[in-house]
């Protein structure tokens, strides 16, 4: 009776029971309907929200498939069908709780009444007390919404960001997932949240953010962007008081996703780490932004400015077509660089959209390299350029794709 949709649901559950044969069989005939392939991507959300493996300190599954939900909303299908495929075949990889968003909202409804639900779900998490604080958590999303939910685990993620900030950025991750699914499904990677946090931050002691106030300067996004680069870090201090205090956040961590796009460190992880400040920031107050911001700016990374040698210059007289059969031909064989092709591609006036597309869609085939981390860089990466603008999205591009294996 209902066709092809039954078809995502028997896939959905040969995800979770790890039937990797038959779900393979089963997607390639699902996503040749471009409808059915953000179920289907919901559906591996959703599985791999569950990640649980108690080997691994850090569980990357849900944020290289966020990565990836962010450039298939770039990509489209069935341009995207291939980078689809693999985040599937790699969801079969991974260990998983058996649980589902129905038993986490029945295990948060049967909570009892809580007089300080964020207390309680500090106190839980502090004591590592791992079914609790996904209970807790995902009553409050249910009580109050996602974005209280939000605000109150990344307030506690503040308390220590974690080697290479992964309590940061992986939580970003989960509340992202938990926002694309929306209630009730989002009560999943939210749950998961809490188990992963209760484990990784048990222990872990509040540290007190003392209110923000008012800027002593007129805030200056140019003058932020100047002192940091010159070093003037008192000017840089009273800059982000006067941004964040008027909560112009996109305007506080430009320099800063600039600074991180030249250096992208280790596997990509300042870029990653700056990408999730930036997503972190709506939910978080300014003060509690100042602390996240000012530390950030003082030890993510050394140097801040765009790199001059990667300013774009005039219409250099290339046809569209011409320029775009050279980028496809520098992210498949690195000839011509990769920095060349996208210059010319964006000052002859091809849209930034359109480029972005072409190197999510050349990434879908790519066979080598550690998946992981390169699906999470470029993920940050193409976001980062989306967030510079034309102008300044060719340093994250063609430093990442610099990077990359392939």
């Amino acid at each position: 009776m209902f066709g092809r949709a039954t078809e995502v649901s028997q896939f959905t559950e040969l995800l979770e029971s790890g039937q990797h044969l038959k779900g393979m069989r089963l997607f390639d005939q699902v996503s040749k309907d471009p409808a059915l392939c953000s179920l289907v991507l919901d559906s591996v959300v959703m599985s791999n929200s569950n990640q649980n493996d108690p080997s691994l300190h850090t569980p990357h599954g849900l944020p290289t498939t966020n990565a990836a939900r962010g450039m298939l909303a770039i990509s489209g299908f069935p341009a995207g069908v291939p980078l689809l495929r693999f985040i599937t075949l790699y969801s079969f990889s991974l260990r998983k709780r058996a649980l589902s968003a129905e038993d986490v909202r029945i295990k948060a409804r049967t909570l009892p009444s809580l007089a300080d639900p964020v207390d309680t779900l500090y106190s839980a998490l502090e004591a590592g007390d791992v079914g609790v604080s996904g209970a807790v958590l995902a009553r409050i999303a249910m009580d109050r919404g996602i974005p209280a939910a939000a605000h109150a685990v990344l307030r506690y993620a503040l308390n220590d960001l974690g080697k290479l900030g992964h309590h940061l950025a992986v939580t970003v991750s989960f509340l992202d997932a938990a926002e694309a699914l929306g209630l009730p499904r989002g009560l999943l990677p939210l749950a998961n949240l809490g188990f992963f946090l209760a484990e990784s931050m048990k222990g872990t002691r509040a540290i007190e953010i003392p209110p923000l106030a008012a800027g002593a300067v007129p805030p200056s996004p140019e003058g932020l962007a100047e002192a940091a680069e010159a070093g003037a870090f008192e000017v840089v201090e009273a800059q982000l008081r006067s941004l964040l205090a008027a909560r112009r956040t996109d305007d506080a961590v430009r320099p800063l996703l600039v600074a991180a796009s030249a250096d992208p460190g280790f596997l990509g992880h300042t870029l990653i780490l700056a990408h999730a400040i930036r997503r972190a920031a709506p939910h978080l107050e300014p003060a509690e932004n100042f602390h996240l911001f000012w530390k950030a700016y003082r030890t993510l990374v050394s140097r801040f400015g765009y790199p001059e040698f990667l300013r774009l210059g005039p219409d250099p007289g290339v046809e569209r077509v011409a320029v775009m059969n050279a980028v496809r031909a520098s992210l498949e064989h690195k000839t011509p660089p990769a920095e060349l092709t996208l210059r010319q591609a964006l000052e002859a006036g091809v849209p930034l959209d359109e480029v972005l597309r072409t190197i999510v869609n050349a990434y879908g085939h790519w066979t080598v390299g550690e998946k992981e981390h390169t699906i999470a860089l470029l993920g940050a990466a193409v976001e980062t350029a989306r967030f510079l603008g034309r102008d300044e999205a060719l340093l994250p591009l063609a430093v990442a794709l610099m990077r990359l294996p392939f």
